[in-house]
């Protein structure tokens, strides 16, 4: 009778600490990415600005690439001027079919000096149609080149991917199984930081982060990353990323919960 009353003392103080830390971190409404509409009369100067908005906004390509930048890039290769080298990355294919293969299949060829690990953006939670790709390589020819996509451009890839609707999809119903390692790839926490080494790639590396977060302020650093900004990294990158993929729209209560716990593990010993 007494360890069953110390288990619900303690499963009570569990819930009640996520609920303090629930009140405790400032709340905002946030909203999944809006859906582009798309015509068959779009101009290529259309298509090019529906691919800009793609690539800042959904694609949530920023977080790991810069554009035209005069530092380092970041994890992924900056693309200024991408229009131009397209066509010469591989040997025998042209700079639609390079740009192409790079985003449905990222790692089949990886640029010198860089890691794969870039995710296949017409796949969840990303998710890019067809017709977002076309208009995302459209943008990066016009880096540099001139674009010569249309909507009607077909790519061999095509129908992999979910048919445009006219309304935002809704977000699918959150799994609640999903162990710390696995929510941690599947929200692509994995793209910008590390876990195994103190080594930072976009971001942080977590290795230790347990050691200088308590869980609360792990909460905090996902639900509200521009808070506090580690020193020497950007702000906005982070949350611009998960704002992308509508991680707050996605992730459950219980998901998060498991990703703060496994989080919180990692203590760098």
């Amino acid at each position: 009778m007494i360890n069953a009353l110390k288990i619900f003392g303690f499963t009570i103080l569990v819930a009640a600490f996520y609920s303090y830390v629930g009140q405790m971190v400032p709340q905002k409404i946030t909203y999944p990415p809006e859906e582009t509409t798309f015509s068959a009369d779009m101009t290529p100067e259309e298509l090019v600005q529906a691919g800009q908005e793609i690539v800042a906004g959904k694609g949530t390509c920023l977080g790991c690439h810069t554009i035209g930048s005069q530092d380092a890039a970041l994890r992924f290769p900056d693309l200024g001027g991408i229009g131009a080298r397209a066509a010469t990355r591989e040997e025998g294919k042209s700079d639609v079919e390079y740009l192409a293969e790079s985003l449905y299949e990222p790692n089949l060829f990886i640029v010198e000096g860089f890691q794969g690990g870039m995710p296949v953006i017409n796949k969840p939670p990303i998710a890019l149609t067809d017709q977002e790709i076309l208009a995302v390589i459209a943008y990066l020819q016009s880096l540099g080149g001139t674009p010569t996509v249309t909507i009607d451009t077909e790519l061999k890839w095509q129908g992999q991917t979910p048919a445009p609707s006219a309304a935002p999809a809704t977000p699918a119903a959150p799994a609640s199984n999903l162990d710390g390692p696995t929510l941690f790839t599947t929200y692509l926490c994995n793209t910008c930081h590390g876990l195994d080494q103190p080594g930072a790639l976009v971001g942080p590396s977590l290795y230790d982060v347990g050691a200088r977060l308590s869980k609360a302020e792990i909460y905090e650093a996902i639900m509200e990353p521009d808070v506090t900004i580690a020193e020497g990294f950007p702000p906005g990158v982070m949350g611009a990323t998960l704002n992308g993929i509508g991680f707050k729209d996605k992730i459950s209560t219980k998901e998060l919960q498991t990703l703060v716990d496994f989080l919180a593990q990692h203590t760098g010993q």
